[in-house]
């Protein structure tokens, strides 16, 4: 059966959803795919609700400025203010839920590795509230380390979705909007020529865990945090693929014995 897997997946070198489902159920049964799969199934969804809020904010955020603003500056912004406060409710709403969705690809991805790899069987399985990014990548360490050196590049790449300094900004930033208050985006022109872009959208500043985060570009920061969490998650599903053809392998083997999980 491994053969067939290995076949399918080299005509296809992209995460196949289906493949995971065939291998997950293969090597661990279908009830172990059933809690698997409303995780990976997330995990194709994040990005597209990303996708969606990032244009929906920056779209309307464009065509607002190119059909009143470019000819009259700010100041035309008070001829139709109520039009300008709704457009900025929309975008802040957009905004908010680009941050929320795509911090949340962690503990997603984390719930996904969890049931994929059964987890959930070892003797001391986490907690329902504990799977998380933090605790499974320390279990997914673990068990690479005491016989599965096979979850190696997993370990490395899922780390890599919660590493850097932008991430840093996305977990205070996600942290502050859903516990404590908004961080607002204010609309700034530079009237004197000298900034690259004349129209900025900027995320305020705001105070978490006692550091300021200084005022954001918040075009720059949601293009790159989501062009570098994007394409992670797909990495992930691959090597998932990977890991899971291995241990297929490893238990259609004469010589292995009961499984090894």
């Amino acid at each position: 059966m491994v053969e067939n897997f290995k076949a399918e997946y080299e005509k296809n070198p992209t995460w196949d959803i289906g493949l995971s489902e065939k291998l997950v159920a293969a090597i661990f049964g279908p009830a172990q795919w059933k809690k698997a799969h409303p995780s990976v199934r997330s995990m194709t969804d994040r990005p597209e609700f990303c996708r969606y809020h990032y244009h929906e904010a920056l779209d309307m955020m464009s065509e607002y400025i190119e059909s009143k603003l470019e000819e009259t500056g700010i100041w035309g912004v008070y001829e139709e203010y109520d039009e300008f406060s709704h457009l900025m409710l929309k975008i802040r709403a957009n905004i908010t839920a680009f941050v929320q969705s795509l911090h949340a690809v962690s503990d997603t991805c984390s719930h996904m590795i969890y049931y994929a790899l059964a987890l959930d069987r070892l003797p001391k399985p986490l907690r329902e509230r504990d799977i998380n990014a933090k605790e499974v990548l320390k279990l997914l360490e673990q068990q690479r380390d005491v016989g599965h050196p096979e979850y190696d590049k997993l370990c490395r790449l899922f780390q890599e979705i919660t590493t850097g300094d932008d991430y840093k900004y996305l977990s205070a930033l996600t942290n502050t909007v859903k516990h404590r208050s908004i961080v607002r985006s204010e609309l700034n022109e530079d009237a004197t020529g000298r900034r690259k872009e004349k129209w900025v959208l900027f995320l305020e500043s705001f105070w978490y865990a006692g550091e300021l985060f200084l005022r954001t570009d918040a075009r720059d920061f949601m293009r790159k945090e989501h062009d570098r969490i994007q394409p992670l998650t797909v990495n992930i599903g691959v090597e998932l693929n990977n890991v899971l053809m291995k241990l297929q392998s490893l238990k259609s083997s004469p010589h292995s014995g009961e499984e090894n999980q």
